[in-house]
Parts: structure tokens; sequence; C-alpha cells
């Protein structure tokens, strides 16, 4: 069973880990970009989206990567599942690279991970626009 959520990407952050320590390697918010010093020539000016080939770059230095979104839960979500408040969800490459602070989105989970984002059913600008289901436009959103 799918849940249906909807809220505001608060932040997106993804992480390296090696021998069992997380490295920030990149965080977005509304107070701007920070990217691990030892990544910044890598990642050069759009650290907010991940190419294929950087992510294979840094699955070399590292044992794995992930990719993470901070959403704020909009009220009007349906309340028998979804959650409320502000939640952390690990999700794909694509789906990190396609999503910026400030959108609003309609998403789903599953059940048996509750923690990951599986699909968008929308991506909007703002609160108003955003709909249960809408074109996306992202491209093999479970791309790694």
């Amino acid at each position: 069973m799918l849940l249906v959520n909807q809220g505001e990407i608060v932040q997106k952050r993804f992480v390296g880990i090696a021998g069992g320590e997380t490295t920030e390697i990149v965080v977005v918010d509304d107070d701007g970009t920070t990217v691990s010093s030892e990544h910044k020539g890598l990642l050069g000016q759009s650290p907010e989206e991940i190419s294929p080939a950087d992510a294979t770059s840094l699955r070399e230095t590292y044992d794995a990567i992930q990719f993470h979104v901070t959403v704020n839960h909009h009220n009007s979500s349906l309340e028998l599942f979804s959650r409320t408040g502000t939640v952390d969800y690990r999700t794909s490459r694509a789906l990190y690279s396609g999503t910026a602070v400030g959108d609003h989105i309609s998403f789903q989970t599953s059940l048996l991970n509750g923690d990951t984002i599986i699909s968008l059913s929308c991506l909007a600008s703002d609160r108003e626009s955003l709909q249960r289901r809408c074109r996306v436009g992202i491209d093999d959103p479970t791309g790694e």
C-alpha cells in the first residue's frame, strides 16, 4: 500500500558513508548551500543537482551515498496514514536532483519503508498549485 503525503521541501542533503562514518557532502536549505571542502572541485557550481557521473565518482570514495530531502508536511495531507510535521526522507539521486528547497510535492512512501520517498505524484512551486497528481517531469524517479 502506498501512502500519499504533501509538503514543502525545506532541506536537501546527501551524505557519504565509509567505514561506519557518515560525511555530509552537501546541505541545501533556506540559508544557502554548503559543500564539503573535499568535494567542491567535483561538484562545481550545481551541488543541488548530482549527475550520474558525479554519483559514480563519489561511490568510488564512499561505501555508499544517500540522498535525503526534509519535508514539512501540509496539514491537508491524508491524515489516516500520512505523517505530520517535519520529516527527513531518503530518496533517489534523480528525485534529489529534480527538486529544490521551497518546492511543494505530493509523494508516496511504502508501508514497508516509510522513511523513503518512492515516487512523486506532483511537483509545484507553491502550495496553492499543488495537486494530488500532475505532470512531474523527472525521468526515472527511482534512478540512482
